[in-house]
Order: C-alpha cells, then structure tokens, then sequence
C-alpha cells in the first residue's frame, strides 16, 4: 500500500534522480508518509525494461538521428501512437499492480508513466490523482494528457506553451525540476576568491582530450577538479595521470559542496544539472547536443544566459582564457542565474496537492 506511488523508467539518471528528490522532499514534510518509486517497466515487463534501456543508450550514443526522428514523432504530434501501442498491450497488468497499492495519488517522472496511468483513469474510470514532473525544459506533446490533474513544469516559459497548447493554466506549476535536499539548502554563496575551481562533470562523457588535460593542469588560474561518476574505466585512466592542478573523483556524494567552491560547471546539458547549478547558482559551460530532449535544455540556457555552449571539450580552455581576460563577465551570469531560480518554488506543488493526498 503506497500514499504516493512515483513512476520512473530506466531511461539515463535523470527521471530517477528526480523520483528520489520528490520522495525526499515530500519525506520532509511527512516522515509517516509512504511513498513507493517504482520503474514501470520492471512492473509490466523486465525483460522489455532491459532491452529498452540498452536501446535507448545504443541510439543516444551511436543512433542519434534515430532516436531524435522517434522523438519528435512522440513529441510534435498530440496522438502518441508509440507509447498509446504500448500502453494497449500492458495496461491491464498495470491496473492489477495499481490495485494492489492503493494509491491516492501517482507521480510521473517519465512521458510513457503518464500515458499508462492516463488509459488506467480512462478505461476503468479510476479515482486516481496523476502529477507529470517534466524533467527536461521542453513542452513535449509526450508529456500531456487529458487525465493529468497537475503538471509540474521546469520554467514558465515552459508553462506558457503548454497554456498555448490547451492546458488549463490553474493545474500548472513552475516547480523547476526536482532536486536533492543539498542543492535547495542553499544560503546564497557570495562571489569570493574561494570560488576557484572549474568542475568538470563526466557522467555521460566517455573522455576528455589529452591535450586539454596538460592545458588545465598548467593553467595556473583555476583548480580543476574531474568527477568521472560511475565511469570506472575513465576514473583510472585519468587516476594513472600525474597531475599538479587536477584532483580525479569517481562517484561523489558531495556534488553540492564541489559546486559550492565553483567558478562554472562544465558538463552534458541534463535537465537535472542544469537545475541543481541554477539553484547553487553557478553559471554551467555545456557540450552541445543533437539530442531530442537536451536541444531543450541547451536552448534555455543560451536564451536565459546562463552559460557557455561549446561544441568540443577542446574549445573549453579557450572559453577560461576569455573569462580570465574579461573576468567582469561571471557577475553577469550570476545575476542572470540569481533571476532564473527566482522564479520557480521546489516547495509549491507539495503546498497544493499534500492535503488532497494525505
């Protein structure tokens, strides 16, 4: 029996790094609260959740045009005859999973999540509180359905096409996307000369050019410090470097605290980085990409100016010469950051729907 049942796929990080957020925040509010995260696939089918995910990575890396044609068709057409065949063959042993928990009310932190629950609401007329957590800056026709009662949303540009798009705008809320407890405490961190460290994100990232490696640890402005994550084969190729100015990290716990002493974060564009740097209030210097969801996230940061796209790794050191030369820039990143997080509340969606489901 679940108060709160978060779905999520096992697409990338993202949709389950921000099932675990929502969790923790709404732990915080309720401790006797019991909330359930559970990847639908590994519901209706494990193996189907295997193969997906194993395709998923394979077309992101190897296929992008691929996946991107797919995206686009989920995503620019109001009817989703992909995730609606799917949900057609599975919807009925999600219902009898849905029974057996009970819940009053359903996150969704992935697009098909919704569609399941959506012909769930549908066909067997059920009682069921559905909130969409989009986790990526887009306005996806993915994303919507008429059975949603609430949708959270990362930004109110974000908000304002899906009023254009037919959505009820009293049901939206510009929420951000969810982030972990350590990346909301967050007293405002004064511009001082303890922030001199570039950190480089890798999660995503296979590897990173010799020759910027020795540019960085000669650069005597900056510290470096390289967070590989889970990438074990990366973390000792770098860890048998011999540096100077580079400190290698595998997986971290403390992300917040290393981005706490920042001057940028350079990373992959992910909805969920992109949101724990707007709420530490760090300017990000991001790799361009051709995929569906990330053009989004790139596009938002390139419009609200919030950082530096660069097309190649190799172009980063070039990108710190110019700050250096020009070091009156980086207050205006912060100020542009500072107006960002300004304008979303982590907290207003638990403010509206906890009474209703508790």
């Amino acid at each position: 029996m679940a108060d709160i049942l978060i779905l999520t796929a096992s697409f990338g990080m993202g949709h389950k790094s921000v099932s675990n957020a929502l969790k923790e925040q709404i732990e915080h509010i309720d401790e006797n609260a019991e909330i359930v995260i559970a990847d639908i696939l590994e519901i209706v089918n494990p193996k189907v959740k295997d193969f997906s995910s194993k395709m998923y990575y394979k077309l992101t890396e190897n296929y992008p045009l691929i996946y991107n044609t797919i995206y686009e068709i989920k995503g620019n057409n109001k009817n989703n005859i992909i995730d609606a065949a799917f949900c057609n063959l599975y919807y009925k042993k999600f219902y009898e999973y849905i029974l057996t928990e009970n819940p009053h009310a359903i996150i969704s932190t992935f697009p098909l999540c919704s569609c399941m629950v959506s012909k769930i609401k549908e066909e067997y007329n059920a009682d069921i509180n559905l909130i969409t957590v989009i986790t990526d800056v887009v306005d996806s026709w993915e994303w919507i359905y008429d059975e949603t009662n609430i949708y959270l949303v990362p930004t109110i540009e974000i908000k304002n096409k899906l009023i254009d798009k037919g959505i009820n705008e009293d049901i939206i809320i510009v929420s951000g996307i969810p982030v972990k407890k350590e990346f909301l405490d967050n007293e405002e961190a004064p511009i001082t000369k303890e922030r001199n460290t570039i950190l480089i994100v890798l999660s995503g990232i296979d590897s990173i050019p010799e020759n910027l490696l020795y540019e960085l640890n000669n650069n005597s402005n900056f510290k470096i410090k390289i967070v590989a994550g889970r990438n074990k084969k990366l973390y000792e190729e770098l860890s048998n470097c011999k540096f100077s100015n580079i400190l290698i990290y595998g997986y971290v716990d403390n992300l917040n605290q290393l981005m706490d002493e920042s001057v940028f974060i350079v990373t992959k564009p992910g909805g969920v980085t992109l949101f724990e740097a707007i709420n530490k209030e760090l300017p990000l210097i991001v790799l361009n990409s051709n995929i569906g969801q990330e053009k989004g996230n790139i596009e938002f940061i390139r419009q609200k100016k919030i950082g530096i796209v660069i097309d190649n790794l190799k172009n980063l050191q070039n990108v710190l010469n110019y700050y250096i030369s020009n070091h009156s820039i980086i207050n205006y990143y912060y100020t542009n950051i500072r107006n960002v997080k300004n304008t979303i509340d982590y907290k207003k969606f638990i403010d509206s729907i906890f009474p209703e489901v508790i």
